[in-house]
């Protein structure tokens, strides 16, 4: 057929690099990217095959989900929060269901990796630059407020909430010490690297996502301590963490008494305290399917109603993926979802695959203060990345 003849290995590769594009693909698109993927390797000229228990394990956690379905009432929200989800099924159909033997070589995933970096750093560099035009702030003055925050969320066609953003400002780190670890990148590449990815670390620093920010750091300080046995980098990442928490408005709150008095809307810890109350009074009534994908947010706004108007005005989910996850499908999706999240750790361990540990380690803890995957710009990034490294280990010989 003439699209097996036009669709080949390579424009594989290239819609695949797209997702290097990611934290600059405007918004109401950046689910495109899963579906040109998706159709390039459904139509494509490419010899497909199937890995059934990694498609299993790495889709499961919407398989939990249609299963939730039983016992939901609200259809309607339900399926508006599986099509956001979709991508925890289409991207392990992609590559566990037609890519299952399909082999990246070292070349394609530095590129990929060279790639995210540089896209990553125009990224920050246009949010420093919206900020900076931005007439009303005084930055001495606003410093420390969440002034930063707002303004780069209002960022045109590409704007984010400012933990996604913090998201795709940190992961390129990573990738930038992955390839210094390869040793595939010169002396003057590392270089400019190191300069203008200060641009990722001062936005991210501005933002001040508490989550992001100490999940970036732990991991480097493991694995400066284990990976690299590099105590110096340990202990530069233990002062920059230190010096967050003394400086930053939002990490000072953590030991403030009164954020944990009552429920006060100036302090995102206490209104998390709030929420995190209503969600395990949810769990400990319907601890083992919960209340179903339609039905969890309503549950908890009826608890908010209880608790505090704050809560209840502004309809906050959980605040913690697994939590969200035990509301939604209770202890048995919960179960299904660390597995799948073990199954991969187990995996990178066994390949030695550095950088799926480090971006594993990074969500989790990450999971632990913000339901990152409500939303296509977190629950793509993180799908992608954990099931495209686990095949980045391999190698493929290219039709010339």
């Amino acid at each position: 057929m003439i699209y097996n003849r036009l669709l080949t290995e390579r424009h594989v590769l290239g819609v695949i690099l797209i997702f290097s594009f990611f934290p600059l693909l405007p918004n109401k698109f950046k689910g495109l990217s899963v579906i040109s993927l998706l159709l390039v390797t459904l139509f494509g000229n490419v010899k497909k095959s199937v890995n059934i228990k990694e498609l299993l394990v790495n889709s499961s956690l919407f398989i939990i989900y249609l299963f939730s379905l039983i016992y939901t009432d609200d259809y309607k929200f339900a399926l508006s929060k599986l099509e956001t989800g979709l991508s925890i099924l289409v991207i392990p159909i992609i590559f566990n269901g037609f890519l299952a033997n399909f082999k990246f070589n070292l070349e394609f995933k530095v590129k990929f990796l060279k790639l995210s970096i540089i896209f990553s750093i125009f990224f920050a560099f246009i949010s420093l630059l919206f900020i900076s035009v931005e007439s009303d702030s005084i930055y001495c003055l606003n410093w420390n407020t969440d002034k930063f925050r707002n303004i780069s969320s209002q960022l045109p066609l590409i704007g984010q909430h400012p933990i996604y953003s913090s998201i795709f400002l940190s992961t390129p780190l990573f990738f930038f010490f992955e390839l210094i670890r390869m040793k595939v990148i010169s002396t003057k590449v590392k270089q400019l690297f190191y300069v203008f990815l200060l641009f990722n670390v001062v936005l991210l620093f501005m933002l001040s996502s508490k989550g992001v920010i100490i999940s970036l750091l732990s991991v480097f300080i493991i694995s400066a301590l284990i990976e690299f046995k590099n105590f110096k980098l340990a202990i530069a990442a233990i002062f920059i963490l230190t010096c967050f928490f003394f400086f930053s408005r939002r990490a000072k709150e953590l030991y403030k008494v009164e954020v944990y008095n009552e429920i006060n809307e100036s302090y995102s810890t206490s209104i998390r305290l709030g929420i995190y109350k209503c969600a395990f009074k949810l769990i400990e009534s319907n601890p083992i399917f919960g209340y179903g994908i339609g039905d969890a947010q309503r549950e908890l706004n009826l608890c908010y109603a209880y608790e505090s108007n704050i809560l209840l005005k502004n309809r906050f989910n959980s605040h913690n993926q697994y939590l969200d996850i035990l509301i939604k499908t209770g202890f048995f999706g919960l179960l299904v979802f660390i597995y799948f999240i073990l199954y991969n750790i187990r995996k990178a361990i066994k390949s030695s695959n550095g950088l799926l540990l480090q971006i594993l380690f990074f969500y989790c803890l990450i999971f632990l203060s913000e339901n990152i995957l409500l939303r296509q710009s977190g629950v793509i990034l993180f799908y992608f990345l954990i099931i495209f490294f686990n095949h980045s280990m391999f190698v493929i010989n290219l039709k010339r």
